[in-house]
């Protein structure tokens, strides 16, 4: 039988609502997929990123990650990014200079939402070369901010609330590196005047959170370094003393959360900016994956949230934290 016109007119506009509806489904699908998108507080909310060992000129995932960074911001809008360290790979940088600023930074994360202010702190690897140049290319660019080898500012939340970071140098406090000479001037740091530094701080500190950034972890799961024994002596007591509510690191290469039992501070591991290493879980571990990727956070009033998001784009934890 002859398809008549009206049957053929009636088939296409079947198709044509078949193929719409498929369409609108998948756009929904895709806008509400869990691991593509954030549920972010949107009034009195500070934003901010943390992402360790990274500078490898864009290899090893390092620029994937710098996509997924700038797509986020989209809806998170970043404040800051907090870098914890191990900036540029395998030596450093030699000075301000040197052409790893442009090629393993500057050209990397230069999309509009990851061109805000950054605040570094040195690794090892950092020491390796010039740690000075790091120190002096604030002087010089509008987006890397690092005023000394430790430092501390404030941010605020609301007009009630603010938020203490402690930024310090973990590198002079490892005690095997003054054993070796290729650590450029690590002999030369005096580590009693740092430890009675952020004892100062801490201690005169009052505002809402205050949140510690070093290198090296105090608790990691990581089969490669793991937790540093010298922070757990002497930098996990005045945590638990001031009330400090998080410690951000890198050194590991990988996203971790760590917890040991009864401790009110939480410690995060973000050192999974490029390169990642091979890891486990031990009784401290809340979530770990040696994947790359970065962390971002969102503090309010009374709460803090934390996305582990990796070079694929997908939320791959999460959890809240409350004051």
């Amino acid at each position: 039988m002859a398809i008549t016109k009206i049957a053929k007119m009636k088939l296409r506009i079947t198709v044509v609502l078949i193929l719409t509806t498929f369409t609108i489904v998948l756009a929904q699908q895709k806008t509400n997929n869990p691991s593509k998108s954030l549920n972010i507080p949107q009034d009195d909310v500070l934003n901010f990123y943390v992402i360790g060992d990274w500078g490898r000129y864009g290899g090893h995932h390092q620029a994937e990650v710098a996509t997924q960074m700038d797509k986020y911001a989209a809806q998170f809008d970043p404040e800051f990014i907090i870098s914890t360290g191990d900036n540029f790979y395998t030596n450093g940088v030699a000075s301000t200079q040197d052409p790893q600023w442009n090629l393993s930074f500057e050209s990397i994360y230069n999309k509009g939402g990851i061109t805000c202010l950054w605040y570094p702190i040195l690794g090892n690897h950092d020491y390796l070369g010039n740690p000075q140049a790091q120190i002096d290319y604030s002087k010089i660019s509008r987006k890397w901010s690092m005023p000394d080898r430790y430092y501390t500012n404030v941010q605020k939340i609301d007009k009630n609330t603010t938020a203490r970071f402690v930024y310090i140098d973990t590198n002079p406090f490892v005690e095997r590196y003054h054993k070796a000479n290729k650590y450029s001037d690590l002999a030369l740091q005096d580590t009693a005047k740092q430890w009675k530094w952020i004892d100062s701080v801490l201690a005169n500190s009052k505002e809402d959170w205050k949140i510690v950034v070093g290198h090296h972890p105090v608790y990691s799961s990581s089969k490669k370094h793991g937790g540093q024994p010298e922070l757990q002596k002497k930098l996990i007591p005045l945590l638990e003393k001031y009330g400090v509510q998080m410690y951000f690191c890198g050194h590991d290469h990988d996203l971790q959360y760590q917890k040991p039992e009864g401790s009110k501070v939480d410690y995060i591991v973000s050192g999974a900016g490029s390169e990642t290493r091979d890891m486990g879980i031990d009784k401290n571990t809340i979530f770990a994956k040696d994947i790359s990727g970065y962390v971002a956070v969102s503090l309010t009033n009374n709460k803090a949230i934390l996305y582990f998001i990796d070079y694929k784009g997908n939320v791959i934890y999460n959890f809240t934290r409350v004051k």
